[in-house]
């Protein structure tokens, strides 16, 4: 009854209520505590009134701040979830659930004794203690505070603090796994156990077992949902939404995806979220560009100048990423299709991403799409023998997954690889 009542009210009014809501939820992801608060104490005389002063007011706009946030993404989390909730009641007789879901299980676990996910990335700290109270986050490095909507839905679901945001972090990769799956599944290829467990092994979800708790897993996840499931206009439109607010790079991402995938007007879509947020990042730092990006350095150098000393690391980061499945992505790639040449597209946002920023094998996530196309493509033409596929795949879950970043190079995570590979095999 209450969703039939909310899809009559929607009706009509989706694409003003879809607008609205970025453009709400934009202004309180760049509008953090600590923002109002120097805003405040330097506004014009008329507007410093002594009461916008206080401690009450500041706490009083913070909690308009959070409903107003609560509001907009719920919105637009309804939009984007009605057609995958359709798409599931309309294929339940088809697709294995729960076959699916015991797989996902298992190949979590497997890859949690490999590598175990033992504690919060760095960042992840600073996402766990923001999901405290993400509308009264105080981001030192205004680096964290506008990839708000995966702390904040931590904190919604009273998953509050780094130990519960750590689970919370997990459950996603978990979630992350099964579409995965499921991505294969809707495009009838096989895998067998040792595939999926070895594909786990790639930058894309090795990486939030490594360091849990980074939020581009979600932007991850809503991309991987938007490609399997088939939807309207504004569905993608709050999809391209939520992905960007938990991790600015997913804009590159699915600018690649509409760019293959999405109509003429679904792609002036994309473009119009994109410079909502942008303005409203800017407008943040006093559209002073300059200062936007000498937050996003570390060590007090931007990525270009740690790619230009360590370029090296760079291209052992971005092969150890996916490890053998390069020779899955390059047996596709040279099929001579001009469909399967759409895989480099695919490998761009994460190369990309690798260039701006020091995570070299944790950025390579955003380049996913190449492999798992990749390999859809590998088994449907059998570009590569299925006993020679197993044995690819073998030696892949054999090959240790590591971290390597141009700040610190080559890192081994606790759990088997790091046993055999740092205690038994290599002493």
């Amino acid at each position: 009854m209450l969703e039939s009542r909310l899809s009559k009210f929607l009706a009509g009014k989706q694409q003003t209520l879809v607008v609205c809501s970025i453009i709400a939820a934009s202004a309180v992801i760049h509008t953090p505590a600590e923002f109002v608060k120097s805003w405040i104490l330097h506004s014009p005389a008329p507007l410093n009134l002594p009461a916008f002063g206080t401690t009450q007011f500041v706490y009083d706009l913070n909690s308009v701040r959070g409903l107003i946030f609560l509001l907009s993404t719920a919105l637009l989390t309804y939009v984007f979830i009605r057609p995958v909730a359709d798409f599931f009641s309309a294929r339940k007789t088809e697709i294995p659930l729960g076959k699916l879901f015991k797989n996902s299980l298992f190949v979590f676990l497997i890859s949690g004794l490999l590598v175990v996910p033992v504690k919060l990335g760095i960042m992840g700290i600073g996402y766990g203690e923001m999901s405290r109270d993400p509308f009264d986050f105080y981001d030192a490095s205004n680096q964290i505070y506008q990839r708000l909507l995966m702390p904040a839905l931590a904190y919604i679901v009273q998953f509050k603090g780094p130990l519960l945001f750590h689970v919370f972090s997990l459950l996603v990769t978990l979630c992350l796994i099964f579409f995965t799956l499921l991505f294969f599944e809707v495009n009838n290829i096989h895998t067998t156990l040792l595939e999926n467990i070895s594909i786990a092994g790639a930058s894309f979800i090795i990486t939030q077992f490594q360091s849990p708790g980074y939020t581009e897993q979600v932007s991850l996840l809503i991309v991987l949902i938007v490609v399997i499931v088939p939807m309207g206009t504004m569905p993608k439109v709050a999809a391209v939404s939520l992905a960007l607010f938990a991790h600015e790079v997913s804009i590159v991402l699915f600018i690649v995806v509409a760019l293959l995938y999405f109509s003429k007007e679904e792609k002036a879509w994309v473009g119009v979220v994109a410079a909502v947020y942008a303005l409203f990042w800017l407008m943040s730092f006093g559209f002073d560009i300059g200062r936007l990006v000498d937050v996003r350095t570390v060590g007090g150098l931007s990525g270009f100048v740690w790619l230009a000393g360590h370029p090296l690391r760079e291209l052992s980061g971005i092969v150890i990423s996916y490890k053998l499945l390069w020779v899955v992505f390059f047996a596709a790639l040279f099929a001579h299709s001009v469909e399967l040449k759409r895989l480099l597209l695919f490998l761009l946002p994460g190369i990309l991403a690798t260039i701006f920023g020091v995570d070299t094998t944790r950025l390579m996530a955003f380049a996913f799409l190449a492999f798992l196309f990749a390999l859809v493509y590998v088994k449907r033409y059998t570009l590569i023998s299925e006993k020679n596929l197993q044995l690819l795949f073998a030696l892949n879950l054999c090959l240790p997954s590591v971290y390597i970043g141009l700040n610190s190079g080559l890192v081994y995570f606790d759990g088997i690889y790091q046993l055999l590979y740092r205690g038994y095999l290599f002493r």
